[in-house]
């Protein structure tokens, strides 16, 4: 596996808020015997970001009016600067494999770094659903001193940390907690001092969010709450749009579906 900036991790703690472009999908593929396979993958374009810090500090100085490409440019700089402050690394594919529970296997990964836009992707192989929720993918996270430093939120690092799957007997029940970054947006917002235009633009920088989960099983189902239904294929789809109106509540309960065995 390359190891790639550490801009990665480094930003990592500013994707779910005020990134423009996050993309997050989550898959699994179930055989009879609760094995099978289950991928993870994470985009974030934080080019919205960018620009939208820049507008706000012409907006602060005062200024009116879009900002330069070099104004632009400069920002970028800054801000790509300041992430690697906190330089981190992912870890090798031979030091996730040793992070992983007994049972589960690594059968493909890789990273992107391109600037502002960064990506991750996991795929993996288990012997029991259940054991995804115990997947933990640590980072190398150096403090200023050169010892670990504080854990970060990447989702990538437990990419199925809410997961949960019930046996009950003659049914399978799978559930599975929310991803919701528009909120999580919007309460950061609200502590802000942040005018109607500037608002706007933090809406407008949301645009291209989307989450997704999916679900393939051989078994049939009795009930479920996903948004749309493939063939055996079950999916879970939200753009900024449904997310915004998405409850507490319903966050919580997020993936529901269960399955006659």
């Amino acid at each position: 596996m390359k190891k790639i900036a550490g801009s990665w991790l480094g930003l990592a703690a500013c994707l779910v808020v005020f990134s423009g472009c996050f993309d997050v999908e989550q898959t699994m593929t179930l055989e009879r015997d609760l094995s099978g396979k289950a991928g993870f993958s994470m985009h974030v374009d934080m080019e919205p970001m960018v620009l939208f810090m820049v507008r706000m500090q012409r907006e602060m100085a005062g200024q009116t009016g879009e900002p330069t490409q070099a104004e632009i440019d400069k920002a970028r700089t800054e801000f790509l600067a300041s992430g690697k402050k906190e330089e981190s690394q992912p870890p090798s594919k031979e030091e996730i494999e040793k992070q992983l529970p007994q049972g589960v296997k690594l059968l493909d990964s890789s990273f992107e770094d391109k600037g502002t836009k960064l990506g991750a992707r996991f795929l993996f192989g288990f012997d029991n659903v259940s054991k995804l929720s115990q997947i933990k993918i640590a980072s190398k996270k150096e403090g200023e001193d050169g010892q670990p430093g504080p854990p970060s939120q990447n989702p990538a690092e437990s990419p199925f940390g809410s997961l949960q799957v019930k046996d009950e007997g003659s049914t399978l029940l799978v559930t599975s907690e929310a991803m919701n970054p528009v909120a999580d947006q919007n309460e950061q917002a609200a502590g802000m001092d942040l005018s109607p235009e500037m608002k706007k633009q933090v809406e407008d920088a949301f645009k291209g969010v989307r989450v997704a989960f999916k679900i393939d099983a051989p078994f049939e189902v009795l009930e479920h709450n996903a948004t749309r239904q493939e063939g055996r294929t079950l999916i879970w789809e939200y753009d900024m749009k449904s997310l915004e109106k998405m409850t507490p509540e319903q966050a919580a309960q997020g993936v529901r579906v269960r399955y006659k065995k």
